[in-house]
């Protein structure tokens, strides 16, 4: 689906793709990447996350937590990571890339919490239960930090993938996170989704999930309730082109995964700022 788009706005990543095969330097039946593309989308992604006050964090999985790809977005400006589980916090954390949000997707397992707190020390840790909540903030208090965490909320009519399900009930989020604040290790930070947007082939465009209005009014309930400077974190299909309407949405942070190297949806039915950065190598 990215062909085209891929021989029209990047030509020279797939002569040098071909140069290497042909020289030996790398085999067919593999993925390859343009790191320098990447950085530049990185850098652009960065700006202008900076330029709405949004923590932008890379999402590795799509690349398989590729150690270059990590220096790649590093070298653009993305110093933190998003981590969907402990595997892939260990590898970007190996890479020099600082976890930013661990723990969404797969909870942290509890016989794993104690190193992601001593080891990854993350900006940000989602728990989906006062259970998760307890565990990250024993974790902490025993490596001697207080862990800030972001409670997933949910309710009737949000949008999940199969198996992606979980989190505090959004019509209790208030009294969660005042249970949240009142642990040894931790406190409450904000809240999370996923996906908060998603791509619409009808219309061809990206668009928000109920799941964000969920978001909005999980977090007016919080600040009439007190909680002041909530962290808002909205992934989903994420690029330079939707991160205007997130921002005015009310979020705080977002996680770029194929934006980064060019391939979300929305990249194969128009030209994004992000350029395509990675290919396919076969001899067929």
């Amino acid at each position: 689906m990215f062909l085209d788009v891929l021989r029209r706005r990047n030509p020279a990543f797939i002569r040098a793709a071909q140069a290497l095969h042909q020289s030996g330097a790398i085999p067919a039946n593999s993925y390859v990447l343009d790191l320098d593309t990447i950085t530049e989308n990185a850098r652009l992604l960065r700006a202008e996350g900076d330029r709405l006050g949004l923590k932008v964090f890379a999402m590795t999985k799509q690349v398989s937590r590729q150690t270059g790809f990590s220096k790649a977005a590093m070298a653009g400006g993305i110093d933190r990571c998003v981590a969907v589980d402990m595997a892939c916090a260990i590898a970007c954390h190996r890479a020099g890339l600082r976890v930013g949000h661990l723990g969404h997707l797969v909870q942290v397992p509890r016989a794993e919490a104690a190193m992601a707190a001593r080891d990854l020390s993350p900006d940000y840790w989602t728990v989906f239960s006062d259970d998760k909540a307890a565990e990250a903030a024993a974790a902490a208090k025993a490596a001697g930090r207080e862990q800030p965490l972001l409670a997933r909320v949910q309710t009737a009519g949000d949008t999940f993938y199969r198996g992606h399900e979980g989190g505090f009930a959004a019509e209790t989020a208030v009294e969660a996170a005042r249970r949240i604040d009142a642990l040894s290790g931790a406190r409450f930070a904000g809240i999370t989704t996923f996906p908060a947007q998603l791509y619409d082939h009808a219309t061809r465009k990206v668009r928000h999930t109920p799941n964000l209005a969920t978001l909005q009014r999980t977090a007016d309930a919080l600040r009439r309730a007190g909680f002041a400077d909530l962290e808002i974190n909205a992934p989903g299909t994420t690029s330079l082109v939707t991160l205007q309407a997130l921002a005015e949405a009310g979020a705080t942070q977002v996680e770029p995964g194929n934006g980064l190297h060019g391939t979300t949806p929305l990249h194969a039915v128009g030209d994004l700022p992000e350029r395509p950065a990675v290919l396919y190598l076969t001899e067929v």
